[in-house]
Order: structure tokens, then sequence, then C-alpha cells
């Protein structure tokens, strides 16, 4: 806990909570990277069901950079809306929970481009078995990080704001 009340009463903690832009813009670059990391996730998992079969499965492989950009983006601003309200997300559950399915999500996406991806001949036509199952849990997996994200706003029990 003294962690926590040293960490909310940093200079750079008071100044995120209390700036007229900071917050706000971290929360926004935190759903732009949220939404091209999931985005390109579950147009991954799409087409690996079966989704346009006529566009080749390796093509996919291109968001794979989309995805790092945007993990990228939400792990730093993550970082920050931390920062912010370190009691708020670090008490919380949900915020443990959403952190288990997003990587849950990314372990197994990165998982089935490894072996997906590199065989061309699952290009022209359905992937296999394994790999629809896994893309059908992944989607299940982003839906559900996301979900939990957005609880995150609603379901705090502490917050040392004084």
């Amino acid at each position: 806990m003294s962690f926590l009340i040293w960490l909310q009463d940093s200079a750079f903690s008071t100044w995120t909570r209390e700036s007229d832009w900071a917050l706000f813009a971290f929360l926004i670059v935190h759903t732009i990277g949220m939404g091209f990391l999931v985005g390109a996730g579950i147009v991954m998992d799409l087409r690996i069901l079966g989704c346009v079969q006529r566009i080749p499965l390796s093509l996919f492989s291109r968001l794979i950079p989309v995805m790092v950009f945007g993990l990228g983006a939400a792990i730093a601003s993550g970082v920050l809306l931390v920062i912010s309200y370190p009691a708020k997300a670090l008490t919380n559950p949900v915020f443990y929970l959403k952190l288990t399915l997003v990587t849950a999500a990314l372990l197994l996406t990165r998982n089935v481009a490894r072996r997906l991806f590199a065989v061309a001949h699952f290009d022209a036509g359905a992937a296999p078995n394994w790999a629809r199952v896994t893309a059908a849990v992944c989607i299940v997996l982003w839906i559900a990080g996301l979900t939990a994200g957005k609880f995150l706003a609603y379901t705090n029990k502490m917050l040392l704001v004084y």
C-alpha cells in the first residue's frame, strides 16, 4: 500500500491527474493502440476461420507490424494510465483479468502466425482445424479483454485521491 501512496503522490502522477489534457491524451492513445492491436488480430482470426478465402493467408502476416505498433502504443499509454491512478488499477482484479485475456490472445496469435503463415499450401484454402479453433478462441479473448478494459472505469474499489 505504501508503494501505491508513494506513486500516486509523485509529481508526475499528480500532474497527469490535474492536467487539462494529459489523462485524456493517454486514454486516446490507449484506445487507438488497442484498436490497432485487437482490430488486426480479429481480422487475421476471421481469415483463419474462413472469411475472404480468396486472399492468401500468408498476406495476413503483414498485419503483424500493425499489431506490434498497437501493442507498443497500448503498453506505453497503459503504463501512464496506471501511474495516473495506481490504486484504482493495481487493486482491481478486473485489471489483471484484462491483462491475462489480452496476453493469452497475443500468445495464441503469435503461435498461429508462426505455424500457419510460413506454410504455402494453406494460402489458397481453409486453415487446419487446430488453427480455426485457436482463431475462434482468440476472438473471444480479444472481445473479453476489451470488455474487461471498459469495465475498469466502473469496477474500482480503491481510489487514493484525497
